[in-house]
């Protein structure tokens, strides 16, 4: 029964006694209303009732799409497989993009936290460093103690490797994740630590922490706290500590931690005073509230202070956010290979690129299969169905077969996981999708996925005119011209694709491949810093070459190829100092890299003055002087620390002495026979072996090794695969692309194969008509495809200045590039119209074998 009552704006009914019905009575005074209402016991059979009308139109909308895939099945999996490729391959790269971006925010003041680097550069030559003098670090926070809270610094003796042993156990190795830090280490870094006391751990010398991973290696299932490791041989460590194992998303990966005053024993009692080496990653932790251009404004008067007279002209410092190390930082000295953010742009680009093709696939099969449910909607719309009603029904089904798509995209990633952590050095797990913004976030996905998707079908099919569709007079579909534009666009893309793949893998050939100058191949690198190898090296020497494999023995400061020195020269012509790129070597160096001088000659052994007189330069260096030729620079002389030491001896053809990132730049080769050289400036004994019998050239090397240092672990790397490390961004970029380039081609093909077949079954007749008329197999063939090339055309059109635009910005970021060919767009072109014509000529082949009487018969 109907009640009514009024009720003024200051007292509404609660909701528990009226249910508003939309009447109002007008005769009623202004500012009051007439609802009619129900009583709250009367509103119970309502909801039922409405829940009922509700889960009756699910499970139809559920019945008609089940029955539609059963229906048309082909249309169904291409559809659904299609668009589970690509939502793949679009969470695969999203999670390693997210894990990319990750890199050292866990840590609590990682926003506070900035690492302190140095440019020290005259005239564009010069080093841009990661890393700082020893003082640095605690002269900041003594004399800047208001603007920042703690410091932090690591040391590894810029060593590749350092050597451990546990001698009861008669366990030693060269361990590569050795550092010293501060005992503030845990002010600044919020690493796990398993067992121990963060507060005091690092505070006395001899201390170490070590890792999980690094216990159960060197003392196996024994608890390690309090026993002794040894250091280099000669230096005895406590372990005070376990850490967790360094977390993947952290700039440097340790395994050990050693307290920073346990080096004061290496450097004579106390630490290097010097402002001019600068071997230290230095860290600080701003106070809240004061800004990184804030406290930069005092460094130019800092470094005034505080370094070398000769070189403050030169230098600047500056803060770098500890966030942005990991793809935002390519310094000399890095503590281990970054990033990019260039080629995580890329990679969002690929993403989006293959889920684009995939969501095309889909609307353009959508649309062309419309015109086989033409009678379905004019039967609905004839019983009273309104448009708002198809529409929903329409996109009820396109969710739902994207929310089917997801499901069979997370199983694809959960099977691809393991293969793509492989490729990618991650340690991903398909488990970090599951927490409450990516469940969101892949709900949102399917619903922006599945509505965009069946949006423009829906609204497609839920127009046909009821009369004409009835009546078979409604046969065509609108939209023929939209779907052309996808299919663009999808082709497009494709094309885009391979190109950028061909042009990433050109590049990476020429980083790695390419001439560098000197020769990378057949060379063994053997760490040696701080061994007593200063001792024993011409004995060493000596018996390597008395093996008929070893063909050249060296030693070098740095990894050829990789890195270098700054040392401060002052040639004949200049009026004061400046950095220059400068590398120590031994005798034979020439020979053994086989550079090619091109001018004067080597250091030798029967000039003992080549050691403290002498140097060679590079090729690049002479020009900058304006020398003149090579032959000119000769006899050149040259002041270091204000003094006239010596002259130019030898010029050496240029060669990449650093990576092919940057430009090759003026460089001093100098002689250091010094035995105190191999505790800091003599870093490996390099080897140049035969080809032949590589396994045993190893082994005389290591019977060499023994035979002058039987207690001292051999260990070695070959110089290439050092080398080919400096471009592992490059590398993981032309792989990851090649990878998912071709999967967008799969799911194109996908989506041409379903668009062909619809094409055939739509020309039945026609075909049938043309074959009774004598049409051969090749003109069907021309008849299938006459449309689809030309849209390929128009496609190769349009992607090919988008393909060079975009990569042109991207090889600009390089010092050494290949130039962009033509064959690269042509071979694209080429491969796209070869997948294309295979793909419809399947379809062509079926079209022949159809009989005329079975399409005619009812004609």
């Amino acid at each position: 029964m109907n009640k009514y009552r009024n009720y003024s704006k200051e007292q509404p009914p609660g909701l528990a006694d009226i249910v508003w019905s939309g009447t109002y009575d007008r005769s009623l005074p202004y500012g009051c209303a007439c609802k009619r209402i129900m009583p709250f016991e009367s509103l119970i059979p309502v909801y039922l009732k409405n829940h009922q009308i509700l889960t009756s139109m699910f499970w139809n909308y559920l019945k008609v799409t089940y029955r539609t895939f059963l229906r048309q099945k082909v249309y169904s999996l291409i559809n659904i497989t299609g668009l589970a490729i690509g939502l793949a391959c679009f969470i695969l790269i999203f999670l390693y993009i997210r894990d990319e971006m990750s890199y050292d925010r866990f840590h609590a003041k990682s926003e506070r936290t900035y690492r302190v680097i140095e440019h020290f550069e005259s005239e564009g030559i010069g080093e841009h460093s990661a890393s700082q003098p020893f003082p640095t670090g605690p002269t900041l926070i003594n004399d800047f103690g208001r603007q920042i809270v703690h410091q932090v610094r690591l040391f590894n003796f810029q060593s590749p490797s350092l050597a451990l042993a546990n001698r009861e156990k008669d366990k030693a190795f060269n361990e590569s994740g050795i550092f010293f830090a501060d005992s503030t280490f845990f002010d600044v870094f919020d690493f796990e630590l398993k067992t121990g006391d963060k507060q005091t751990a690092l505070d006395e010398p001899n201390a170490i922490l070590l890792t999980e991973e690094m216990a159960r290696k060197y003392f196996d299932d024994e608890d390690p706290m309090g026993k002794v490791l040894e250091f280099q041989g000669n230096q005895h460590l406590q372990v005070t500590g376990v850490l967790a194992n360094a977390p993947k998303n952290a700039h440097f990966q340790f395994d050990f931690i050693g307290s920073f005053s346990t080096l004061k024993q290496s450097f004579g009692g106390n630490y290097p005073r010097t402002w001019y080496w600068n071997p230290c990653w230095t860290y600080v932790v701003l106070e809240e509230g004061v800004g990184k251009e804030e406290m930069e404004a005092f460094f130019p008067d800092f470094v005034q202070k505080y370094f070398p007279k000769f070189v403050v002209d030169d230098i600047t410092l500056e803060l770098q956010p500890l966030e942005d190390i990991h793809l935002h930082s390519r310094l000399d000295y890095e503590i281990q290979a970054n990033g990019t953010a260039e080629n995580l742009k890329i990679f969002g680009l690929v993403a989006i690129f293959v889920l684009l093709i995939a969501a095309i696939n889909f609307i353009n099969l959508s649309t062309a299969r419309a015109s086989k449910r033409a009678k379905e909607v004019g039967v609905r719309k004839s019983l009273g169905s309104e448009k708002r009603q198809l529409v929903r029904q329409f996109v009820f089904e396109s969710v739902l077969l994207t929310f089917f798509a997801v499901i069979i995209a997370l199983i694809f990633v959960w099977l691809a996981i393991p293969g793509f952590n492989g490729l990618t050095e991650k340690s991903i797990s398909i488990a970090s999708l599951v927490n409450l913004v990516d469940v969101g976030g892949l709900l949102a996905l399917t619903l922006l996925v599945g509505v965009l998707s069946g949006f423009y079908p829906a609204f497609v099919l839920s127009s046909f005119n009821t009369v004409l569709v009835l009546k078979n007079a409604y046969q065509k579909v609108s939209g023929f011209n939209f779907r052309r534009v996808l299919v663009t666009i999808q082709f497009a893309i494709s094309i885009m694709l391979i190109i950028g793949t061909i042009v990433a893998v050109s590049q990476l050939r020429l980083l790695q491949n390419d001439d560098l100058g000197f020769d990378k191949e057949q060379v063994i690198m053997i760490p040696v810093i701080r061994s007593p190898m200063a001792q024993h090296y011409e004995n060493f020497k000596n018996i390597a070459l008395q093996s008929t494999l070893i063909r050249s023995v060296t030693a070098v400061e740095e990894i050829v190829g990789s890195k270098h020195q700054v040392n401060n020269y002052q040639f004949e012509g200049m009026d004061q100092s400046k950095p220059f790129p400068h590398f120590h070597v031994r005798h034979d160096f020439s020979e053994t890299m086989e550079l090619e001088m091109v001018a004067g000659r080597d250091f030798s052994y029967e000039v003992q003055t080549d050691d403290s007189l002498a140097l060679i330069v590079n090729e690049t260096l002479v020009r900058s002087m304006q020398w003149g030729t090579p032959e000119e620079a000769l006899n050149k002389r040259y002041y270091f620390g204000g003094e006239l030491r010596g002259k130019v001896i030898g010029v050496v053809r240029d060669y990449n002495f650093v990576s092919k990132h940057h430009p090759i730049a003026p460089l001093v080769i100098t002689l250091n026979t010094f035995p105190g050289a191999f505790n800091l400036f003599i870093k490996y004994v390099a080897v140049k072996v035969n080809g032949n019998n590589t396994e045993q050239a190893i082994a005389d090397l290591e019977a060499a090794w023994r035979g002058v240092m039987p207690t001292r672990p051999f260990d070695y790397f070959f110089l290439d695969d050092r080398l080919n490390d400096s471009y592992k961004a490059e590398r993981k970029l032309s792989t990851v692309t090649l990878i998912f380039s071709g999967l967008a081609i799969v799911v194109a093909c996908l989506g041409l194969f379903g668009l062909a077949t619809y094409s055939v079954e739509q020309r039945k007749k026609e075909i049938g008509v043309r074959k009774v008329l004598g049409i051969s197999p090749m003109q069907i063939l021309m008849l299938l495809s006459r449309e689809f090339v030309l849209l390929i055309g128009v496609a190769f059109v349009v992607a090919i200045p988008l393909a060079y635009l975009l990569l042109e910005a991207w090889l600009n970021g390089f010092a050494f590039r290949v130039s962009i060919a033509a064959w690269p767009f042509i071979l694209s072109g080429v491969v796209v119209f070869v997948v294309a014509m295979l793909t419809i000529g399947f379809h062509a082949y079926r079209a022949t074998l159809i009989n005329p009487s079975d399409t005619l018969k009812y004609e």
